[in-house]
């Protein structure tokens, strides 16, 4: 049993008690009347409106995708190798061109000069199907992302769809003469799973669509070609457009619908809040409220009255009455149940039969009937909503006869302008027709003449010009004639001059090589005399560079020795990190070689002085 049902019929038992109580009643009143203007009940859904054109675009493309899988496109790898003549099984093309190039393999001749010929060696090949070609490959990375793409927008859909907030409060105060009850209660209640969403039978619908593209793509993914190219490494983009891509439809069409997903932007769905606000309650809202509200008053206060044991009793004792009137109840029913037999002429068990068959009648007919209540209640809901979209619809087909009968009077008024237009047109056009007939058989009867004149002088001329033409022709006949002796002359002329070219040129490229060579070896030596004093230089200065970082390190050490004087600075946690500490140790370092350095210098000084003191005191002494 679903839990709402579970609670339903729970809370439906527990009123079946309370309602039989005028207290209970009273009770409910003084909380249903109190402080109405403060109850608060609103929930809170979401309609989601999707974009239908990327859905058509996938579902488009899936049917060439699902057939550019079918081809199950293919390369046959090669594999040979020369292996012994025992272990040959089948002689393929291939064997037989490989032994031509490599006679070497024979090196036993036939007894006979009409036996076989048997090599020792023989190539064999093996040709093996390999399905990870690029385009397939392409298919798969394509499958993988349209999965995500669909995915990630299924599941905003139906999170948003499935969002449910309810948020409750009521503060109550009812004062009696011996009781004051204050209830303030706040339900706030965020649902992710809400399974009674806001009915959108358009949404519905995509949301199925969608799901049954994302099962064919699942499907695709689970093939055996898909399953074998999921094996090799993915590719990333950008795509390379071989020509299978740009020639063969399906995989033209796949790669469009790759293209439209990896450039679609936006979410593809939009989504609105829907409030529904309950408030003020209606009459079976609030009595139910109030009973809520009333139970958790009898929890507080049987608890705070430690009264758990004396209800426990009370209660036994009162299921122990109720069981032992419903026991005299069941005695007087048997007890007439036996007078009734009697008075029938029936056995006590014939008459029970009777009953029982009787009361499986009543009960079959009180299901039935509970049935057809519940289901006249649906058809009544059902009437209400059809007569508020009656009422809708008959508002919407008066503004649309309104606009009817408006456009049928335009409609008219077109018409009839219509009908004069033609018919001002025709007699127009009619006129016109006449006034070019006139013209053209005018026109016709002057060019007929003026063409004929034109063609006897075309004649005549043409004439004129062919024998023209005649003269000319033999005249180029002739200068072509004298135009190949010359150009045999002149070609035998140039093949003495490239004779000379070529010799020319080999000198000058052997005399250029010499010189390049010499170049190379120049070029050698000054690259190696250059490095030389690079790597000079490059000793010097990293020799400055460790002074110059000696010098830094002492200087930090003797400005923190001023603030160690000073007082402004004592071990910390900030000099804990590694690079901090290296540092420390620079100083360190570079302070003890400056300490060693300056106490040569300062011992030397302190011979020098004690010298000049002794060699002083000898002269005065003296």
């Amino acid at each position: 049993m679903d839990l709402l049902d579970t609670y339903y019929r729970a809370f439906k038992d527990y009123r079946k008690e309370t309602l039989k109580s005028n207290v209970c009643e009273r009770d409910r009143r003084a909380v249903i009347n109190s402080n109405v203007e403060q109850d608060k009940l609103e929930s809170t859904k979401y309609t989601v409106t999707i974009a239908e054109d990327w859905i058509k675009a996938i579902e488009d493309g899936l049917k060439f995708v699902e057939q550019a899988v079918g081809e199950e496109r293919q390369f046959i790898r090669t594999n040979g190798e020369v292996v012994p003549i025992e272990k040959i099984r089948k002689i393929s093309k291939d064997s037989v061109v490989h032994l031509a190039k490599h006679s070497d393999m024979i090196t036993h001749l036939p007894e006979e000069e009409g036996d076989t010929i048997v090599p020792d060696q023989l190539y064999m090949v093996e040709k093996l199907s390999d399905y990870a070609v690029y385009e397939n490959r392409f298919l798969y990375m394509m499958l993988c992302y349209i999965k995500n793409f669909i995915e990630y927008r299924l599941e905003k859909i139906d999170n948003l769809r499935r969002s449910y907030v309810g948020d409750m409060s009521i503060s109550k105060k009812i004062v009696a003469k011996k009781r004051t009850l204050k209830i303030e209660m706040q339900v706030l209640e965020e649902r992710a799973d809400n399974p009674y969403p806001i009915p959108d039978e358009g949404c519905d619908k995509l949301v199925r669509r969608i799901s049954d593209c994302r099962e064919i793509i699942n499907s695709l993914l689970n093939t055996d070609l898909m399953q074998q190219v999921a094996k090799s490494p993915m590719i990333k983009p950008p795509i390379v457009k071989t020509n299978v891509l740009k020639m063969n439809n399906n995989f033209k069409n796949a790669l469009a619908l790759y293209d439209y997903i990896a450039s679609y932007k936006g979410d593809g769905f939009s989504y609105e809040e829907v409030k529904f606000n309950f408030a003020p309650y209606s009459e079976a809202l609030a009595d139910e409220i109030a009973e809520s509200a009333n139970l958790i008053t009898f929890i507080s206060y049987k608890a705070g009255n430690k009264l758990d044991e004396e209800l426990e009793i009370n209660y036994r004792e009162e299921e122990s009455r109720r069981k032992a009137e419903a026991e005299a109840k069941l005695v007087q029913q048997l007890a007439r149940l036996k007078k009734r037999a009697s008075e029938s002429g029936k056995s006590l068990e014939e008459y029970m039969l009777v009953l029982e068959r009787r009361n499986r009648h009543l009960e079959k007919d009180s299901e039935e009937l509970a049935n057809i209540k519940l289901q006249m209640q649906r058809l009544l809901r059902q009437v209400e909503e059809l007569n508020g979209e009656k009422e809708e619809l008959n508002r919407r087909i008066g503004e649309l006869q309104h606009t009817i009968e408006q456009k049928e009077d335009e409609i008219a008024e077109l018409k009839q302008k219509y009908i004069e237009d033609m018919a001002a047109i025709k007699r127009e056009h009619e006129a016109q027709i006449a006034q070019l007939t006139q013209d053209r058989d005018s026109l016709l009867e002057s060019v007929k003449a003026e063409y004929a004149d034109q063609m006897t002088a075309t004649i005549n001329s043409y004439e004129a010009q062919a024998g023209e033409l005649t003269g000319q022709l033999n005249d180029a006949n002739a200068r072509y004639s004298q135009a190949v002796t010359d150009c045999e002359r002149r070609l035998s002329e140039m093949q003495f001059a490239m004779t000379d070219y070529e010799n020319e040129k080999k000198r000058l490229t052997d005399e250029l090589e010499a010189r390049l060579r010499q170049m190379e070896e120049n070029c050698n030596g000054a690259v190696s005399a250059e490095q030389a004093r690079f790597e000079t230089m490059k000793v010097g200065y990293e020799k400055q560079i460790e002074e110059l970082k000696e010098k830094a390190a002492f200087v930090r050490g003797e400005l923190d020795g001023i603030r160690i004087q000073q007082g402004k600075i004592s071990p910390s946690t900030d000099y804990t990190s590694r690079d901090r500490f290296t540092e420390l140790e620079e100083e360190y370092e570079a302070f003890q070689k400056f300490f060693k350095q300056q106490w040569e210098m300062t011992k030397k000084e302190i011979r020098k002085t004690l010298l000049w003191t002794k060699d002083e005191k000898k002269k005065r002494n003296g």
